[in-house]
């Protein structure tokens, strides 16, 4: 018979005697933050704000060029769905997906031509789509925290290889970070393991340019 290891653990937190309720979900700082951590309820949030500037991209199509209408996109559309992606990108692809069909569907407002797929809409207006718009945010992240622009407190979040191994290997003198081993997926989904990943893949070259060319290349 197998036994579940998994049990339901009730609480109470108090803060000078007076109990603090559970809540499933707060907003902080414009971000909701949910008990489970899926970030369902802020994809939601943004799936219901983001669906304003998309109808409105549909309406001006009539009207005006791409450019505008590009400049119409990155103003009102991408700023609201790159905020805090750090955190929400994380989601998996079910919970994304229906924020995914409303980007897909603004990059085609920007032209008539319905015979063009998705994919070279976003590569012709180099628009990235959200699971590269993520990677992007963490990989700025790791250009942060590799050239000591975080704040004190992310000192000790990464480590380099060569502080966990005593000897000298190729991946430590390339300043290679070190990468946690996780057994499931949801192991894998928090900055911590996914960020020493995605900086081992990114050019030396580049990790040593400026900021703003870090971000462009």
């Amino acid at each position: 018979m197998l036994m579940n290891n998994h049990k339901n653990i009730n609480f109470s937190v108090s803060i000078n005697h007076h109990p603090i309720s559970k809540q499933s979900s707060l907003k902080y700082l414009g971000v909701i933050l949910d008990d489970k951590l899926n970030w369902k309820p802020q994809i939601e949030k943004l799936v219901t704000q983001l669906s304003k500037p998309c109808g409105m991209l549909f309406k001006l199509k009539h009207y005006t060029n791409i450019s505008v209408l590009k400049s119409v996109y990155f103003a009102l559309f991408h700023s609201c769905l790159t905020y805090s992606i750090l955190n929400w990108g994380r989601a998996n692809k079910t919970t994304l997906l229906p924020l995914i069909r409303l980007q897909n569907k603004a990059v085609r407002t920007l032209e008539y031509n319905k015979t063009k797929t998705t994919m070279i809409l976003y590569s012709k207006h180099k628009i990235l789509e959200i699971p590269d718009l993520f990677q992007l945010s963490v990989a700025k992240f790791m250009y942060s925290f590799h050239n000591g622009g975080l704040p004190n407190n992310f000192d000790n979040y990464f480590a380099k290889i060569a502080s966990v191994h005593k000897y000298q290997t190729i991946l430590a003198s390339l300043q290679k970070y070190y990468l946690t081993r996780m057994k499931t997926s949801l192991g894998q989904l928090p900055v911590k393991y996914i960020g020493p990943k995605i900086w081992s893949n990114i050019p030396e070259k580049l990790k040593s340019s400026s900021p703003y060319s870090f971000g462009k290349k």
